[in-house]
């Protein structure tokens, strides 16, 4: 029984409460001389909780953080949004003092920043305001729009807005004004490019997978324009840390589209097969499962209802999660779409598991990268070398 929503460690919602308290209490949210945040209690008036940056990633005092080892709290969220508003380079001249092209805090937006050095062979800035070391982002240099907030619109995608809510919320809250369709561009030109570093990366995955299949609407192709048709999406994920092996979009049901998700799956596992699979009682998982290696086996027929051992009750609930996202998405419309590795990416890096204890996929499989930011940046930096 799926337990609700207000009592387990859901993402979106601490996300949305997040964005209440920057509404209603953004006056309020200090920020403290040791780079800390004092961020007022909804339920104790007077009492603050203190938020703070450490290296890449965020901490709160507050118990929600400290005793559900989640990623991230409402107080945390409020501060990154807060941040991001901050970060907002507006189209503004710059002061006379600075260089036109002085280089912005990631963090604070200040632009009173100087060169410290390298690192890996890339430069290092430090800001004199919040006294925080950071690295330029290539992919953003020249953009209008700081990584902080393209990836805070990213991220509000993926927890489940639409792209005219994403808008709406950041020019009633930030007051920036921009388009849908740029949030789109955002998705469809970022996601390969994280896509491509994620797929480098060797997760550690167990000796058992699982395999489904999900059903989702795509628009256009011939005989049939401006109606809808169905597209399906195949998902491998590992049994013991849940990750999300791959998830690949075909428009047709056959062998080979099943054959083409294995070995893609395959080539992001890097070289470790499982020795078991489970499927349910589609017959293309027979000649699917035989195109990773004689060695592997095939545990067919799972489903909801079956034993302990051979149900695929993980993934079908994986499904469950994504069928939600998926419903209301309306940017699928062929095989190039960026949304299934979005949606991969996210599930993986982003959003964290109350049956992993908080963590995300990606940390129990050995991968300690949490949310779009740090993959953008880590994306960026893999491009430089």
């Amino acid at each position: 029984m799926i337990k609700n929503i207000d009592n387990n460690n859901d993402s979106d919602m601490r996300m949305k409460r997040g964005l209440a308290i920057f509404e209603n209490n953004g006056k309020s949210i200090i920020e403290n001389e040791d780079g800390s945040f004092s961020v007022p209690s909804q339920q104790t008036h007077g009492h603050t909780y203190e938020v703070r940056l450490l290296g890449q990633t965020w901490a709160c005092t507050c118990p929600d953080f400290i005793y559900r080892k989640i990623e991230a709290c409402k107080h945390i969220f409020a501060v990154r949004i807060q941040v991001a508003a901050k970060t907002y380079l507006k189209d503004e001249p710059k002061p006379k003092v600075f260089a036109d092209d002085a280089i912005p805090c990631d963090r604070c937006g200040s632009i009173r920043t100087m060169r410290y050095g390298k690192s890996g062979g890339k430069q290092v800035y430090f800001c004199k305001d919040c006294h925080r070391k950071f690295r330029e982002s290539s992919l953003l240099k020249k953009a209008r729009f700081t990584p902080e907030f393209v990836t805070l619109c990213l991220d509000l995608y993926f927890s489940g807005l639409s792209l005219r809510k994403i808008t709406r919320t950041v020019s009633t809250h930030f007051k920036i004004d921009i388009d849908h369709s740029t949030v789109y561009r955002w998705i469809a030109k970022y996601v390969p490019i994280i896509s491509d570093y994620v797929n480098s990366l060797t997760p550690e995955l167990s000796k058992e997978w699982h395999a489904d299949e999900l059903f989702v609407n795509l628009r256009g192709g011939a005989g049939s324009p401006g109606k809808a048709r169905l597209g399906f999406v195949w998902n491998l994920m590992d049994r013991e840390t849940r990750f999300l092996i791959t998830s690949k979009l075909s428009e047709k049901r056959d062998v080979n589209a099943a054959i083409a998700a294995f070995k893609e799956a395959a080539a992001h596992a890097h070289g470790q097969i499982p020795e078991l699979v489970h499927t349910d009682a589609l017959a293309h998982y027979m000649a699917s499962t035989r195109a990773l290696g004689k060695e592997v086996k095939h545990d067919a027929n799972c489903g909801i209802r079956k034993g302990k051992g051979s149900n695929n009750n993980r993934i079908e609930r994986m499904n469950g999660t994504l069928r939600e996202r998926v419903k209301v998405q309306r940017g699928w419309k062929t095989r190039e779409t960026p949304l299934a590795e979005g949606n991969r990416i996210h599930y993986n890096f982003v959003k964290p598991h109350m049956a992993l204890d908080g963590q995300t996929p990606a940390q129990v499989a050995g991968l300690d990268i949490k949310g779009w930011r740090e993959l953008l940046e880590l994306a960026s930096m893999t491009r430089q070398k």
